[in-house]
């Protein structure tokens, strides 16, 4: 039973250290829109063509249905919009 439980915590302990890596190397590559309210928070990571990843706190993000606007707007055009919806309707800032 302890060689068991060993070895199921050495898998947990590998999977939550890969995704942990995936993270930090999608966060490294990608830029980033880091908007802060007194609302909650929010970086959106993203490429020239897509949202990459994000991280919220007391906010919630649709990552696969902005994926499709950011998808049909551009980019770019969508991370001007987003930053212009969170300052008017949190009175946060954004920055690149």
């Amino acid at each position: 039973m302890k060689k068991f439980l060993m070895i199921f915590g050495g898998i947990v302990l590998g999977i939550i250290i890969l995704f942990l890596v995936i993270f930090l190397i999608v966060s490294a590559t990608s830029k980033k829109l880091v908007c802060k309210s007194e609302k909650g928070n929010i970086t959106i990571m993203y490429n020239e063509k897509t949202i990459t990843g994000y991280t919220a706190s007391n906010l919630t993000y649709d990552m696969d249905a902005q994926k499709a606007v950011a998808k049909d707007m551009g980019m770019e055009a969508y991370i001007n919009e987003f930053a212009n919806w969170f300052t008017t309707y949190t009175t946060g800032s954004c920055t690149k």
